[in-house]
């Protein structure tokens, strides 16, 4: 059984702590998940803010979901051993992670090929609000997918 879960982007400002938030909103709100007591984390392959971005802030509001006291963090071996599953937004992500972490492959996977899906989730970094919402609106399709997954 999966316990922990890792989302990984490239800066943690973005795309990660928002898969991180949606994802644990949608583990507290199912009885399944939440008895099976997972656990949801994320971190960045590297770090250039000390904050999530603003408009990540303002997108996850949106959502009823806060992201204020966000502070973005380098993936490390701590972290990688914690998680029973890695789930990266891109492909580039996936070769980072196993290129320091080469431990990790079985339980490394781009989070949309990991719900059967394809592709990457795009970076939406000094793109404006309407492309945090497009990836937003991206992730929680997906983060849906991983809980039905999660369940069976």
């Amino acid at each position: 059984m999966i316990k922990g879960v890792l989302f990984v982007c490239t800066g943690n400002a973005c795309r990660s702590p928002m898969a991180q938030v949606i994802f644990k909103k949608l583990v507290n709100n199912d009885p399944s998940l939440l008895s099976a007591c997972i656990e949801v984390d994320s971190a960045g392959t590297g770090i250039g803010l000390d904050s999530a971005t603003p408009e990540a802030i303002e997108c996850m509001a949106e959502y009823g979901l806060n992201l204020n006291s966000h502070q973005p963090k380098s993936i490390t071996s701590d972290l990688v051993q914690w998680a029973d599953l890695v789930l990266v937004m891109e492909s580039r992500h996936r070769d980072m992670v196993l290129s320091r972490f080469p431990n990790a492959a079985k339980k490394t996977h781009l989070l949309s090929e990991y719900v059967g899906e394809s592709g990457d989730v795009p970076d939406p970094y000094l793109q404006g609000i309407e492309i945090y919402q497009k990836c937003a609106a991206t992730l929680q399709s997906l983060l849906k997918n991983l809980a039905e997954k999660l369940k069976s």
